[in-house]
């Protein structure tokens, strides 16, 4: 019996750690947004920092969707920027996180 548990960890555990998945999400200005999105750079114009912003999804949801729905409400508070943009989970949600900035 101990022999069998032993047996269904490792292959457990085999599989799980074998297995990736590649996301992308695209962070390049469409040419009808306002929007600019920053990851690991900042803007060189002085700035002003607005709101920390979150979004949340769904197991399911794609970092495109998530970073979409980051834009949106960006657009929606009239900012011109995100920067420090994160990609995480909380638990098993994956949510896209940054803080909006508005031009001095």
């Amino acid at each position: 019996m101990k022999k069998i548990f032993f047996v269904t960890i490792i292959f457990v555990s085999t599989i799980y750690s074998s297995c990736t998945t590649t996301r992308v999400a695209s962070l390049s200005q469409q040419s009808n947004e306002n929007i600019e999105l920053y990851t690991t750079k900042i803007p060189d114009k002085n700035y002003e920092e607005i709101y920390y912003i979150q979004t949340d999804g769904g197991i399911f949801h794609t970092p495109q969707q998530l970073l979409n729905g980051l834009k949106k409400k960006a657009l929606e508070l009239n900012v011109d920027a995100v920067i420090n943009i994160k990609y995480d989970f909380q638990g098993i949600y994956p949510i896209v996180s940054g803080t909006a900035i508005k031009y001095k």
